[in-house]
């Protein structure tokens, strides 16, 4: 199966590279790599564009945006488009092992999120050269097991086009677009079967380096979960569950420092969530706010 990779990035130049190269060492290379940017000379390295298989796309800022102008940018053969963030290593069966599911069961639509080895965003931000040990050090599961699941993660996803087209981005969702995942897999779900596939090893770094203001990150926390409950993509008991998760663990860092986010980081996050749920009383559910925060 022709399978596309997407990775939407800005301004992370160095870690960008690194992940294309580990999709330079697939034992079943990609058939093209988009690199959807906004500034091709801040965001990419000369050596990154001169790796085969990568072409340029640029278009306007923000995750949504920039996974839509892949999508639509894939070449005509395409049947799976593999979205990935900037700073992931990836095992080298990566795209063999999904690919080979997807054309097994081809009553899924999409899998993520089944062969994490390790994830940076609960535990604290990994190095590359750790994330390399790690994919080096994992026994890969050949099992072929997979569970169902209700959405997807947004670091790792491989989805088929023709469900990737019919379900595009949300662009209400600005910069970061926190939760685009989740809404992008509620609207999937509905088109056919989500799994996790134990076979797609992968570890995520989640570098935070210029990635999102803390206050807009704070606000997005609010407001985005606030809309997609809104529209339809998430359950009011979901909502509730998350914003609360992440209002309570900033006014807890606030006082205790955890997973190496700063007291700064955690009392902008406050304050942006307080705003978020100010502007929810006021206007309702208005993710395009984010820009004037």
């Amino acid at each position: 199966m022709w399978i596309s990779v997407v990775i939407a990035s800005m301004n992370r130049r160095d870690i960008l590279h690194e992940t294309v190269l580990s999709l330079a060492r697939q034992s079943r290379p990609a058939d093209e790599i988009l690199l959807s940017v906004v500034d091709p000379k801040q965001d990419l390295k000369e050596e990154t564009i001169r790796v085969r298989g990568v072409r340029i796309l640029v278009g306007p800022q923000g995750s949504t945006f920039q996974r839509n102008t892949g999508v639509a940018s894939v070449h005509p053969d395409c049947e799976l488009i593999s979205f990935l963030d900037d700073d992931v290593e990836l095992h080298p069966n990566y795209l063999r092992n999904g690919c080979e599911f997807m054309a097994q069961h081809p009553e899924v639509v999409g899998i993520s999120d089944g062969g994490m080895i390790a994830n940076g965003t609960p535990t604290g931000e990994l190095s590359r050269s750790e994330a390399i040990r790690l994919v080096e050090s994992a026994r890969e599961d050949s099992s072929g097991r997979f569970r169902l699941r209700s959405g997807l993660y947004g670091c790792d996803m491989i989805v088929r086009r023709s469900v990737a087209e019919k379900t595009p981005f949300d662009t209400r969702l600005l910069y970061y677009a926190l939760y685009e995942d989740l809404d992008f897999g509620a609207r999937c779900a509905r088109l056919g079967l989500l799994a996790g596939f134990s076979g797609c090893q992968i570890v995520h770094l989640a570098t935070r380096t210029s990635k999102f203001s803390a206050r807009r990150y704070g606000y997005a926390q609010v407001m985005n979960g606030f809309y997609l409950w809104r529209k339809g993509s998430q359950s009011a008991l979901s909502f509730l569950r998350t914003t609360t998760k992440g209002f309570l663990a900033n006014v807890c860092g606030i006082f205790v420092i955890r997973r190496g986010i700063s007291r700064a980081h955690r009392c902008g996050r406050l304050l942006g969530s307080i705003l978020g749920f100010r502007d929810i009383m006021i206007h309702g559910a208005q993710p395009e706010l984010i820009e004037h925060i």
